[in-house]
């Protein structure tokens, strides 16, 4: 506690003597000077030089500076359709950056269409963690670091995932079941890697730089190729006894009757998601209603929604449809969490307000009304960055170079 009080002073202050940090934190000098000569020898912290002397006269001062370049952190986002890796220092200002799709499971077809097989656990997903590893060793030495310490990983995944084992428990739209994230992570890149899904990242990454403007109680509704939520509470990732809490893309809507890649019926992703708007607007092609997008080969979620944006009724009402649906579920945050702020982020909220004026509709509806007092819906302001800039900020919260302890584990 003591190391984390003097490392919070010499990055939020500095430049700071030892001094001014005995002051400050009212612990002794020759303390003060033990943790410093410390923090001196692990890179964290350099001396740049005397300052002005004091009035009184005496010695001045040697100052004291946060070396941000002494470690780094690792931020990767494994998408159903990109992976993107982004490499930050110490204080978390991005180095580096590199982004690739990423690879199928065997057998597996491009998200989108209906349910496809779970690929067996070590096969495809030892693969693309492979990648991800040699991505990062490339990134870091192009970024001309080459010898610098990683100190942590934050690896994100759409889907269940076990943040206490590091286990990606379920993620259908991967194909993945059981894989050990952490373990194979930490094996390549001999650091310590932290796994989480892409609601709980996506919500850090929106409180702390985007639409959540550092609320205490935020629920992010997370929509794209799959739907899933994060949520704050009191500042803090809430996982669940299992690290599992925020699949709500996974609970049964009754009347729903479309097969899910998870292997259960009616999910709510099933028609909440980009791949639930191209099979909406599809089974309406088949039926015969005019749309531009009939004149299209193939066409997805984007391709809807730029119909739909440019007039096209078929178009616009799979929109609304899918705009409902995410309502229901954002009322079902909001009547479990009481959020002060509700966020839409994902690849769908890029969609705007022909998309969000129905959520807004439907929450009216369903959600209660104590609870829906005084929430606000708003869209990501961080958009596709959002994932990978809260892996950053979670692999900065774990390292030993962040001081604040704000998503509790």
């Amino acid at each position: 506690m003591n190391r984390s009080l003097v490392l919070a002073l010499v990055k939020e202050g500095g430049p700071v003597s030892r001094a001014s940090i005995a002051r400050s934190t009212t612990l002794a000098k020759p303390t003060v000077s033990a943790i410093v000569d410390e923090l001196i020898a692990d890179g964290l912290v350099r001396e740049i030089g005397p300052g002005s002397t004091a009035v009184s006269g005496g010695r001045p001062p040697i100052l004291l500076e946060f070396n941000a370049r002494s470690q780094l952190v690792v931020g990767v986002h494994i998408g159903a359709r990109r992976t993107t890796i982004a490499i930050g220092d110490a204080a978390g200002e991005e180095i580096a950056r590199r982004e690739f799709p990423t690879p199928r499971p065997p057998g597996g077809a491009a998200p989108g269409g209906g349910a496809r097989p779970v690929a067996e656990p070590g096969a495809e997903p030892e693969v693309v963690l492979g990648k991800v590893a040699a991505e990062v060793r490339d990134a870091i030495a192009g970024a001309g670091l080459p010898g610098a310490k990683i100190a942590a990983v934050g690896a994100v995944l759409p889907g269940l995932t076990d943040f206490h084992t590091g286990v990606c428990l379920l993620a259908p739209n991967l194909g993945w079941r059981d894989v050990p994230v952490r373990d194979i992570l930490a094996a390549e890149l001999g650091a310590p890697v932290y796994v989480h899904n892409a609601g709980q990242a996506a919500a850090v990454a929106e409180n702390l730089e985007g639409a959540g403007e550092r609320v205490g109680d935020l629920a992010l509704l997370y929509a794209g190729t799959g739907l899933s939520a994060g949520v704050l509470s009191d500042g803090r990732v809430f996982h669940g006894v299992g690290g599992t809490a925020g699949e709500i893309g996974h609970n049964a809507v009754p009347g729903i009757e479309e097969p899910c890649n998870c292997g259960n019926v009616g999910c709510l992703e099933t028609v909440a998601s980009g791949p639930a708007i191209v099979r909406a607007a599809r089974r309406a092609l088949a039926a015969g209603e005019p749309s531009a997008l009939a004149g299209l080969d193939g066409f997805d979620a984007r391709d809807v929604a730029a119909a739909a944006q440019a007039g096209d009724a078929l178009a616009g009402a799979v929109i609304a449809a899918a705009g409902e649906h995410l309502g229901l579920a954002a009322s079902w945050l909001i009547n479990a969490y009481n959020p002060a702020l509700v966020v839409v982020g994902g690849g769908l909220a890029a969609i705007g307000d022909l998309l969000l004026d129905p959520l807004r509709a439907a929450v009216e509806r369903h959600a209660l009304a104590p609870a829906l007092r005084g929430v606000e819906i708003r869209a990501s302001m961080l958009g596709p960055d959002a994932e990978v800039r809260g892996a950053v900020l979670l692999a900065l919260q774990h390292s030993e170079t962040y001081y604040r302890v704000v998503f509790r584990a």
